[in-house]
């Protein structure tokens, strides 16, 4: 089996493209049944700035051949061109390392970023749940998660805080100044938008009215930070009063559409309204940033401040890659050793019955030997069956392929034609 994986993020994949492959969290157990049934599974992660399959395959080829071909037919976006150019794939090693630099935070808009932990475990649960994930894929994210955890601790990045949301709320500090006095409106309340919240708070704002399309979430969230809530029907309104609008819903299309934010313009001509899109697919139609009166940020100008402090990503990739070299290196030795063991246990029983039964011939050959001197014998042979068992058994978890096979022919472990 290989590892494969097929996917876009942002930094190759305009968002427009990136948001046709998206799958929101209410229908990744559907995306799931219809990958295994078109590619034989895998793990899909899917989050503000990338969507990717993880996979493993026999032949490599078909399975990175299926799993473009997935991607390419999103059926809820039936017709849109230009996805395939953008898709990239890697196999073998290249998947592991990959997904170990993801995990970490390396490859996220926001450098090392918290959130990505989660999305990444929720991932790997999905596919669980729906039966999608092979064992091997499975420890595969497991070993990426421990090592993420790792660098965290022992690294400047477990110090990093900085997400997604609060690369845009300071943004937003950088294009208005002070964010006190002004009123943000913040539609969405789940985990982003719970992110979000804590970044206002920290950058000043103090006057913010939450929204969302379930009422208890943003209830939760609105008493959490001593706010008011609107119905999320009424945002239209609530809008008009906004000087901020940060939107990071897990909609499939647009919740703000261009026609009601130059509603709004039209209604207070002479007050600006600044717009914070953290949502994938994005929920405010991108025509709204060409209205008079309207600043919208969207992923597209936070990844590029992010691609900016190229310097500081170079110098945390380097302080947390030995960690992730040294983990996939472990990874790899365990996941070999796994496919050897029952060879080794073979190995081991037939070594241990050859032992046995040379012992007992030689004890009966000989004539009054003691407790102790049979003791002895034993394990004297038990040593030195260990020390010849040494060097096969370290063949056996190496990388060489055919190290199962030329053990078993060696010790005659099959039937040979």
């Amino acid at each position: 089996m290989n590892f494969i994986l097929a996917g876009l993020n942002i930094d190759i994949a305009p968002v427009e493209i990136l948001e046709c492959v998206a799958v929101p969290t209410h229908s990744l157990k559907e995306h799931l049944s219809r990958l295994a049934t078109h590619a034989g599974g895998g793990v899909i992660l899917s989050t503000c700035n990338r969507t990717e399959i993880y996979s493993v395959a026999e032949d490599v080829e078909l399975g990175v051949r299926q799993l473009k071909e997935y991607i390419d037919a999103v059926p809820e976006h039936a017709g849109v061109t230009g996805i395939s150019e953008y898709i990239y794939t890697l196999t073998g090693d290249e998947v592991a390392e990959h997904l170990f630099g993801v995990a970490a935070g390396l490859k996220s808009v926001a450098l090392g970023e918290a959130q990505i932990i989660g999305q990444v475990t929720r991932a790997m649960q999905a596919a669980g749940e729906s039966g999608t994930i092979d064992p091997m894929l499975s420890r595969l994210f497991h070993a990426a998660l421990r090592t993420s955890r790792k660098i965290r601790k022992e690294t400047d990045l477990g110090r990093n805080r900085t997400s997604v949301s609060s690369l845009g709320v300071q943004e937003l500090q950088t294009t208005l100044g002070d964010l006190k006095g002004l009123r943000v409106l913040l539609v969405g309340a789940g985990e982003m938008g719970k992110l979000t919240a804590r970044a206002l708070r920290r950058y000043g704002a103090d006057d913010i009215v939450v929204s969302s399309r379930s009422i208890n979430r943003g209830k939760i969230l609105a008493d959490d930070l001593g706010a008011p809530q609107v119905a999320f029907e009424d945002v239209e309104t609530a809008l008009v009063d906004a000087d901020v609008l940060i939107t990071c819903t897990a909609a499939s299309e647009s919740v703000i559409t261009a026609d009601v934010v130059q509603g709004v313009i039209n209604s207070r001509p002479s007050r600006l309204l600044s717009i914070l899109d953290l949502g994938m697919p994005r929920d405010v139609e991108s025509t709204s940033g060409g209205i008079d009166g309207v600043n919208l940020i969207s992923l597209t100008e936070l990844q590029a401040r992010s691609a900016e402090s190229w310097e500081l990503r170079e110098e945390a990739a380097a302080s947390a890659q030995g960690i992730i070299d040294d983990g996939v290196r472990r990874f790899k030795e365990r996941l070999t050793g796994i496919g050897s063991e029952p060879v080794i246990r073979t190995l081991g029983a037939r070594v241990e019955q050859m032992r046995r039964e040379e012992v007992e011939q030689t004890f009966a050959r000989l004539d009054g030997l003691t407790d102790k001197q049979a003791a002895s014998v034993e394990k004297m042979t038990r040593s030195l069956v260990r020390r010849i068992l040494a060097d096969p058994i370290s063949f056996l978890r190496s990388e060489e392929d055919s190290a199962a096979e030329a053990v078993q022919k060696v010790f005659s472990l099959v039937e040979h034609d």
